[in-house]
This record gives C-alpha cells, sequence and structure tokens, in this order.
C-alpha cells in the first residue's frame, strides 16, 4: 500500500479547509424551531443530528453529475456502481445539523420557518460539542452551492459531499455540522441504524439568545417566556423587532 507523504497530507488538509470555509469563532449562527422541537431543546438539553436520508432534498449527499462522469471515465462503470452503494449506505449513517449564518434576524428564514423560536449562538460554541469519537467521522463549515450539472463536487472523502447543495438553495447560507459513522469493517456498522444523533448542551453556556418570531401571538410569547426561566435558563429572551413600525 502506497504511504501518503506529508507534503501530500498538508496538501490534502487545506484543500478540505477551503471547501469547508469554517466561519469565524465569534460568528453568529442561527437555528429556527418549531415550538415542539424548541421544548424538546429546552427538556433534554441534546443539540439534534437528523439522518441526511431524511431531509427533503434529495441531492443529500450526491456527487453530482460531474464528479458521476469523472469517475466512470477515470474508473469505469464497476467503480460507479461501487461509489453508488457507498453514497446510499452512508445518507443512512450520516447525520447533520443544519444552521443559518447571519450576524442580524433574517426576514427570509422567518418566512420560511413560521411561527418559530430562533436559537442565537456563536459558531465556536456549537462546534465545541463535536468532541473527538473512534467511531464517528464530525466537521463542520459552510455550505458550497453549485451548479451540480457543470461544476466538480470533492469526493475524495466520504463527509465532502454534505457540504455541498444546489445552487437554488444559495439564500440558505448554511453552517452545517456532521457526523458520520465510521468503521474499518463494513459489517461494523449499526444496522438498523439510529434514527438521529445528538450531543449534550449546556444551554446557559452555549446559545446566546432566544428571538421569537414577529408574528407570533403575544400570549404565546409569554408562555414561552415563562417556560424559559422556569426552566432556569438565564439566557436573553426577546421578541423579533422585525415588524415593529418605524418611530418618529
Amino acid at each position: 500500500m502506497r504511504i501518503v507523504t506529508t507534503e501530500e497530507l498538508k496538501n490534502m488538509l487545506e484543500q478540505r479547509q477551503k471547501i469547508l470555509k469554517p466561519p469565524a469563532d465569534n460568528s453568529y449562527i442561527w437555528r429556527y424551531y418549531p415550538l415542539e422541537n424548541f421544548l424538546s431543546l429546552l427538556t433534554s438539553n441534546q443539540l439534534l443530528f437528523a439522518k441526511a436520508s431524511s431531509f427533503e432534498d434529495p441531492y443529500e449527499g450526491d456527487y453530482g453529475a460531474a464528479a458521476k462522469q469523472r469517475i466512470r471515465e477515470k474508473y469505469g462503470d464497476g467503480q460507479y456502481l461501487r461509489d453508488f452503494n457507498t453514497f446510499e449506505f452512508l445518507r443512512e449513517h450520516t447525520y447533520i445539523s443544519c444552521w443559518h449564518e447571519n450576524e442580524h434576524e433574517s426576514d427570509a428564514m422567518w418566512k420560511l420557518y413560521g411561527n418559530a423560536i430562533a436559537v442565537k449562538a456563536k459558531y465556536s460554541s456549537i462546534r465545541n460539542l463535536l468532541s473527538w469519537s473512534e467511531t464517528e467521522v464530525k466537521h463542520s463549515g459552510r455550505v458550497n452551492y453549485i451548479d451540480y450539472a457543470t461544476e466538480h463536487i470533492n469526493v475524495d472523502s466520504s463527509y465532502l459531499p454534505y457540504f455541498f447543495k444546489r445552487i437554488s438553495f444559495a439564500h440558505e447560507r448554511e453552517v452545517r455540522f456532521l457526523i458520520q459513522e465510521h468503521r474499518y469493517d463494513w459489517n461494523e456498522y449499526p444496522v438498523p441504524a439510529v434514527p438521529c444523533k445528538t450531543a449534550q448542551l449546556k444551554i446557559n453556556a452555549d446559545l446566546d439568545e432566544f428571538v421569537l418570531s414577529p408574528t407570533m401571538k403575544p400570549y404565546v410569547a409569554n408562555a414561552i417566556e415563562q417556560i424559559v426561566r422556569q426552566a432556569g435558563i438565564e439566557i436573553p429572551v426577546r421578541r423579533s423587532t422585525l415588524l415593529n413600525r418605524p418611530v418618529w
């Protein structure tokens, strides 16, 4: 087996960092929760990572047409079929938490999620939840938005395709936190795959603010504020000012 040189490894890691493009540690990211999911967050103190195969986007983890064509031309149909089987398999063993990067509230996100609660945090606080594991690969970074028909997706590592999405989703400005099962023997992967993964949160330390939807009814907002305080959570809770009338 060929041994990778130190220089090759360095170049490989630099290339991966160019793909992941992680935000600055103090960059703000947002996750928008429906009420029931927000209450689960409060009571469980856990951040949930959903299985990639459960997402609506059928292209989650896909290689894109250009990369598929390159695999076929360079390695043949046998490798192409093996890569397809790997793609299908790893979708069941890849788990993602999706966040929106923005210094401020996003009108587009409020319209997308409706009467939600936005959880605001610093990128580094969520990244630090991805503790080392012998049986899992964990990474985080910005999503790359590309034309899947013409642009090439880096498939050198099994997790990299999950940091690409079609350009139609560019408005999401997504930052992803990924956990992927990793075993040296295919037979050692858990069967069936677990439905989700979680990471333990210290809400008062790891999160910065809760922001309530600008269209939320006042009595619902009051109830949420009470629940948060009764749960012993000290971080600020405020109502969105996005629809406030200007003051003259």
